[in-house]
């Protein structure tokens, strides 16, 4: 059966954890910076993979990690055009990531805060469901993912 459907556009949200560090970083409370991504091979619908999964703030972790399958790999760049805009570019080579993807995680690291503790501690900043998209060995792709906050 063909997939007539128009094909989703990449949503892209804050999570919970990037939300509530974002408006501490407005407070003077904490100093962020994005660190890296992850991509996964969830975030569309197994019965028709041009449709995304809903996305929902409550996120740590993407459902299906692929590469890195831990940790992250650094972005290659980020871009702030506006204010409350981050443009994040994340590149895969041609061995990495060889799949069915649909998932992108991005990724934060506290690097000033009042309570030492959470000095270093990474978490998800924002995500995002894509539409399948397969990935070969012959591929290099640059993901580009815009969040506004």
């Amino acid at each position: 059966m063909p997939f007539l459907d128009a094909p989703d556009q990449i949503t892209t949200t804050l999570t919970d954890a990037g939300r509530n560090a974002f408006a501490r970083a407005l407070l003077g409370e904490i100093s962020i910076k994005i660190v890296g991504f992850n991509v996964g091979a969830s975030g569309y619908e197994d019965a028709n993979p041009v449709k995304i999964l809903p996305v929902t703030s409550a996120k740590a972790s993407l459902d299906a990690p692929i590469f890195p399958t831990t940790g992250f790999k650094p972005i290659e760049s980020f871009e702030r055009p506006y204010p409350y805009t981050l443009i994040v570019n994340c590149r895969l080579s041609s061995t990495e990531a060889v799949s069915a993807l649909g998932e992108l995680g991005i990724y934060a690291e506290i690097v000033y805060s009042g309570t030492l503790s959470e000095i270093g501690t990474t978490f998800m900043f924002a995500y995002a469901n894509m539409p399948m998209f397969t990935k070969t060995s012959r591929h290099v792709n640059l993901f580009r993912f815009i969040t506004q906050f």
